[in-house]
């Protein structure tokens, strides 16, 4: 007998089940509004993942070689370089960080970039797999089914859980129905092994392993995205929005000193150092040390709020409010306003079906450089809008025009009623700034009921207009002035980028990382990419 939901065969495939059993529990989540995720594994489209499981199959097999050669020679490969001390390793682990080398002048890979797919030649061919038909090997265990191992960590981040092996085999093993829409079976005490069984957590970390080092997560990723724009779930939009955002590290830090390009003593915090060797004397074996949790790095938000971990970039269309694409940062500590480009880039590389498209790129105010705008405008041909970025400038509160209190660093002045004058342009010709009274609700001057009318403005019957010199806001692009009210209403729409963080981070994963290094990251940031992309289809 055979569960409804264990998977779906075509008379090439095998025998077709002559007895369905469809469980209690399972009809009520199918009829449940609050189990979308059970409706989505039940009626995932397999065929789609035809190519990712043949490529899956075909990594599973160079792993087990690799694996078995490894034995075979004895298990440890003696480093061949030279013997060097914890020391000199930190700082040769330092000097080689992204932002490091970029202070050289060094080129250096701001955003994490995937591994290389496999070679075309493949071993399996995708039409001859399906859930519950596996490659056939001549030596070993069979292989668990992919679509069953895809689906139970696509389920989980569905669930809200982090898409991590411990999360799914906590599942899996105290959720009989979401055992049975992935396609596993419950195996008792006493059964031998079988494929179809639900995976021990050692089998789910190897899986997540061989999905990451080989990066199928990523394509898979990529084809969701692609499909979803194709299909019109995603609507093309002119512009872009993008930020970045902090997840916790999973591991310790230290401080190193080193000596500048100035001979200047200073201070880095840097992942701690390790083997991967299994040496007894692993402080003075001739294997390399290297970092513990490489990215990983110290991430200021302000003078007293600093945080150890990863950075992720995240690019999406603004008016939707979905990511696009989320990359990992090489270095944690870069600064937010380096990530941009490189990412815009990679993900035209990516999707270029979009690049035609793009007008605009909405940051915040770490892009407010003249030199990345030009950047954008030259190479990409695309304008780079950023919130003001004032840098250190102090409000203005001398020698200015009779009732007006001060003048912000952002353009802004305040009358000493305490309202907000009304951008109004400027007159380029007189290099004037023009500000109108401030307004109420329903668009009338405040000026005239104001109790500081008579010493601000007595004559004039519509409210105080004054004009400021562009010298007194040298910092201002008179190009673009961020008062404007086009400026303003462009920019709403850039904290749809924060919504899209929100769901990435919280509502589909953890904050909290439970893994190391880079590629564990980006694999994480890949697999609720794929969720969100999933879940926009229904």
């Amino acid at each position: 007998m055979q569960s409804v939901l264990q998977g779906e065969y075509d008379g090439s495939a095998g025998q077709i089940p002559l007895i369905h059993i469809v469980d209690y529990d399972d009809v009520v989540l199918i009829n449940s509004a609050q189990a979308q995720w059970f409706l989505i594994l039940k009626d995932l489209p397999w065929e789609r993942y035809r190519t990712h499981g043949a490529n899956y199959y075909d990594a599973l097999y160079e792993f087990n070689c690799s694996q078995a050669k490894a034995r075979q020679e004895g298990l440890e490969v003696q480093y061949a370089g030279e013997q060097e001390s914890k020391e000199q390793a930190r700082q040769r682990v330092l000097w080689d960080r992204a932002t490091m080398r970029s202070a050289q002048g060094l080129e250096s890979s701001i955003v994490y970039q995937r591994p290389a797919p496999l070679s075309e030649s493949s071993h399996t061919d995708p039409q001859s797999i399906a859930p519950g038909v596996v490659p056939i090997r001549f030596g070993g265990r069979t292989p668990k089914c992919f679509f069953s191992m895809f689906k139970s960590f696509l389920g989980a981040t569905l669930m809200g859980f982090s898409p991590e092996p411990e999360s799914v085999h906590m599942l899996l093993a105290s959720n009989p129905s979401f055992v049975r829409v992935c396609g596993f079976t419950s195996a008792m005490i006493k059964d031998s092994y079988c494929w179809k069984h639900v995976p021990s957590l050692r089998k789910l970390q190897q899986f997540d392993q061989i999905m990451t080092g080989w990066g199928i997560w990523g394509r898979i990723k990529l084809e969701e995205v692609r499909s979803n724009l194709a299909s019109g779930a995603i609507r093309k939009e002119n512009e872009l929005v993008g930020d970045t955002t902090h997840y916790y590290a999973y591991s310790s830090f230290e401080t190193v000193t080193y000596l500048d390009e100035k001979g200047k003593e200073r201070t880095k915090s840097q992942s701690k150092l390790t083997k991967s060797c299994r040496c007894e004397d692993r402080e003075n074996c001739s294997h390399p040390w290297q970092q513990r949790d490489e990215g990983a790095g110290t991430i200021v938000k302000s003078n007293k709020k600093m945080y150890w971990g990863h950075k992720a970039s995240i690019l999406g269309f603004p008016r939707q409010g979905v990511p696009l694409d989320a990359a990992a940062v090489c270095d944690a500590a870069t600064f937010d306003g380096k990530t941009l480009y490189p990412h815009v880039a990679r993900v035209f590389d990516e999707l270029p079906e979009i690049k035609n498209g793009i007008e605009r790129v909405l940051y915040d105010s770490a892009c407010d450089d003249e030199q990345l705008k030009a950047q954008f405008r030259d190479e990409l041909d695309i304008e780079l809008k950023a919130s003001l970025n004032p840098r250190r400038k102090k409000e203005i509160t001398e020698d200015l025009p009779r009732g007006i209190e001060k003048i912000t660093p952002y353009g802004t002045v305040i009358c000493v009623a305490g309202q907000e004058m009304d951008y109004k342009g400027m007159r380029i010709e007189n290099e004037k700034f023009i500000y109108g009274p401030p307004l109420d609700p329903y668009g009338q001057p405040l000026c005239l009921t104001c109790k500081h009318k008579v010493d601000c403005c007595p004559k004039a019957n519509g409210g105080r207009i004054i004009n400021i010199s562009f010298d007194l806001l040298p910092h201002i692009d008179t190009d673009d002035p961020p008062m404007a009210k086009r400026f303003k209403a462009i920019m709403t729409r850039r904290p749809s980028v924060e919504r899209m963080i929100k769901r990435l981070k919280m509502d589909l994963g953890d904050d909290r990382l439970t893994k190391r290094g880079n590629a564990a990251f980006q694999a994480y940031l890949d697999k609720t990419m794929i969720a969100v992309h999933v879940l926009l289809r229904h």
